[in-house]
């Protein structure tokens, strides 16, 4: 599915998030092209061995990276089980590029195609067994809410 076929909420969602994963590219490589030309006599080698040196010189840059590496691991975790849930390809792109450029980036970009497959098992363009209800419960799912807003019992439990 395109965005030029995606309607609504998940049109918004998809705008955003390739605005947001445009921002992160832009700034973020602007940041690494003026960190690299700063420390281009230490080679290739030495700026990656600087960069490390910097994020890791003050208690200030330490939380900053150490919160980046953490969060970056939940959201591989995440991405792997929503690739395999949503049937996204080569989700270890998105893991290695958070690293390579930016989380900003990579994860902005992987939430876009993630939308985009949710948006065509909407509509039932996407990959076969996609299509179902479950994909779309939640706190408030169809299923769980009358059209006016209330709830709707469920099996089994006690009314009171």
């Amino acid at each position: 599915m395109r965005l030029a076929d995606v309607r609504g909420r998940d049109r918004s969602l998809c705008l955003f998030y390739g605005l947001s994963g445009l921002a992160g590219t832009l700034v973020m490589g602007a940041l690494a092209a003026a960190f690299v030309r700063e420390n281009l006599d230490a080679g290739p080698y030495g700026v990656i061995r600087n960069f490390i040196h910097d994020a890791l010189t003050n208690p200030a840059s330490q939380f900053i990276y150490a919160d980046l590496v953490l969060i970056w691991a939940a959201l591989s975790a995440f991405m792997i089980v929503e690739s395999r849930r949503l049937g996204i390809r080569h989700v270890w792109a998105y893991i290695v590029g958070a690293p390579a450029l930016a989380l900003c980036a990579s994860f902005s970009v992987f939430m876009y195609v993630r939308q985009l497959k949710i948006a065509a098992a909407r509509t039932g363009t996407g990959p076969a067994g996609l299509r179902d209800d479950s994909l779309f419960d939640g706190p408030i799912s169809r299923k769980s809410h009358h059209p006016d807003g209330m709830p709707v019992p469920r099996a089994g439990r006690r009314q009171a």
